[in-house]
């Protein structure tokens, strides 16, 4: 975990100040895997889209990589594809960032496949051929899900029923981490060893009982974590006596498919 924070505090620094201009194809490098240079492609796709990933590419994304002490950016074409030429093996720090949309930072083990797996991982010049597909969320839009609800606590034990909570508290949508590693698709033998998304806690306020979120959204459905603050309160215990009590509210795990409505009350302990 403390290398993992540490990388990421590095991919922060590098990509804070990523402009250099993706490797021209002239320049000739060597990895370490038999002396064979790397042309790795990367397909941005639209991870709320309900079509199939060719058809759901993102033409208006840049695609940064670092690489050993160089750092190489480019715009996708337009069919939603970045290609690096002449690159090492190695770890490779990639972020993918478009307007709109969250942005995806990864850590790819980028080399291939040994030659004996296969003999297509070769293109015409002789590099090996290293591709990731790595879906993107829209921020804003018809496709965001909306999550919505009453807050609820037992602010008075003389009655039955739970009382609405008007208290100026913030609730949070978060989503679930994990569940992202099944929007990067990487071939070869290297792997996604790490991967974070900006732009996926989404933050509102309770109003009078009630409150809203719009959070980005999956075709096939993303988990999210809602969760609020603490409260304070003088719950009325009998008719005549109340006591302080610190509430705290129960997690809740809800699943939301792009342009879905969901209503979850939210019910403190």
């Amino acid at each position: 975990m403390k290398n993992t924070v540490i990388t990421l505090i590095i991919l922060v620094i590098f990509l804070s100040g990523c402009k250099k201009a993706n490797e021209p194809d002239a320049v000739i490098y060597t990895d370490g895997i038999s002396g064979v240079r790397i042309r790795y492609v990367v397909s941005v796709v639209d991870g709320s889209s309900t079509i199939s990933k060719s058809d759901s590419a993102i033409n208006n994304a840049t695609v940064c990589v670092v690489v050993n002490d160089s750092i190489y950016e480019t715009p996708v074409d337009k069919n939603g594809l970045a290609v690096f030429n002449n690159l090492f093996a190695g770890n490779t720090i990639v972020q993918i960032k478009c307007e709109g949309y969250t942005t995806a930072n990864l850590i790819i083990d980028l080399k291939a496949m040994p030659d004996s797996d296969s003999s297509s991982i070769y293109d015409s010049s002789n590099r090996r051929v290293v591709s990731s597909i790595v879906s993107i969320f829209p921020t804003s839009g018809q496709n965001l899900a909306s999550i919505s609800g009453k807050i609820r606590a037992e602010l008075d034990l003389t009655n039955t029923k739970l009382e609405t909570v008007t208290n100026d508290i913030s609730v949070r949508a978060n989503v679930i981490a994990t569940g992202l590693y099944n929007y990067v698709d990487h071939d070869c033998s290297g792997g996604v060893l790490d991967l974070n998304y900006s732009g996926f806690i989404i933050t509102g306020n309770n109003s009078l009982g009630n409150y809203s979120l719009k959070v980005p959204a999956s075709a096939k459905g993303l988990s999210y974590i809602i969760n609020a603050d603490d409260f304070e309160y003088l719950q009325q215990v009998t008719p005549s006596d109340v006591e302080r009590k610190i509430y705290n509210l129960k997690a809740d795990t809800i699943i939301v498919q792009a342009g879905g409505s969901y209503i979850n009350d939210l019910i403190y302990e």
